[in-house]
């Protein structure tokens, strides 16, 4: 949905509210005097749903994403828009500008859709092949002694480790290629990516910490292909398979080409979007990357199942 069709179908406050109403009616309200889901309705003068057992009356924002919050519900409608609809991201300030808010009320707001985007993802896990390996951003710790000397390279306190899965199956396609043309094209990959998802590691990140990340993320049957890290060299035990290769860094996008890939658009969004990205926060703009990666080729309109999501969960 574009931003003309977008203003088209809300062009108000009412008729966010009388959207935002139907889709809470839609997925069901727990009553919180009878604590159990009942019939309710919507009374539209005093903007509140009652419950038809015992006539309690509930907020429209409450226990939802908008929980507490005093931001209008159509400055709510175009701030989840802007962030489902725009391939790449969009800083805070810049939005803070177009909207006319206050840029820490900007801030805070797009950080708990960002969390949503996170609790919805982890609702699937990985299937079939992947790709695994870690990354390391850099990132700004402001709870960090400024007298510290910093360290150098993987114990730095700038950078932040992330493991990175993702679902890749081998097509053959630069094989075929090979055997057909004589020679294989540079820029085809001969794996096709699935879904991603980008975990934020402690700085212990021995391998049960990465087998306990795997038992929530990855299906107990996938097979894993990785790099020769010692770290990934246990996680056997919670996969069916994994098959770690030895290879110079120059052969690292023809080895594991989708994992590569997926970690330096990461970095570009980080580095070129945001520019300096608290350690405490990065988890959640990971989450943003990976919830619109992850619906690329999906018919359904992101917005509108954004939309549904802060209707059925809170971001604490």
């Amino acid at each position: 949905m574009n931003l003309l069709k977008f203003f088209h179908k809300y062009p108000s406050e009412e008729k966010c509210l009388a959207a935002y109403a139907k889709i809470r009616l839609k997925q069901g309200i727990t009553c919180r005097k009878c604590e159990y889901e009942t019939k309710h309705y919507w009374l539209r003068t005093v903007k509140r749903f009652e419950c038809k057992e015992c006539k309690t009356k509930t907020s429209y924002k409450a226990n939802t994403m908008m929980h507490k919050s005093k931001i209008e519900l159509q400055k709510w409608f175009i701030l989840i828009h802007l962030m489902t609809s725009i391939k790449k991201s969009m800083s805070a300030l810049e939005i803070s500008k177009q909207l006319g808010m206050r840029y820490d009320t900007v801030y805070n707001a797009m950080h708990k859709i960002r969390v949503l985007m996170g609790k919805r993802d982890n609702r699937y896990q990985l299937s079939g092949t992947i790709e695994m390996d870690e990354a390391f951003f850099t990132t700004v710790d402001f709870l960090r002694d400024k007298d510290e000397p910093l360290k150098r390279g993987v114990g730095s306190q700038r950078k932040t480790r992330v493991l990175v899965l993702v679902e890749s199956e081998y097509t053959g396609l630069r094989a075929k290629e090979a055997k057909r043309y004589g020679k294989a094209s540079d820029h085809k990959k001969n794996r096709r990516m699935g879904y991603a998802k980008m975990i934020v590691m402690d700085e212990d990140s021995t391998s049960p910490t990465i087998n306990y990340e795997l038992e929530q993320h990855v299906d107990s049957t996938t097979n894993a292909i990785s790099d020769d890290a010692r770290n990934f060299k246990g996680v056997g035990n919670v996969l069916n398979s994994i098959k770690q290769m030895k290879f110079d860094s120059k052969d690292a996008m023809k080895r594991l080409p989708w994992v590569h890939t997926v970690i330096s658009n990461a970095k570009r969004m980080a580095n070129g979007v945001h520019h300096s990205v608290n350690k405490d926060y990065l988890q959640n703009y990971l989450n943003e990357f990976c919830y619109k990666l992850n619906r690329r080729h999906f018919q359904r309109d992101m917005f509108d199942g954004m939309l549904a999501a802060s209707v059925s969960d809170t971001w604490f």
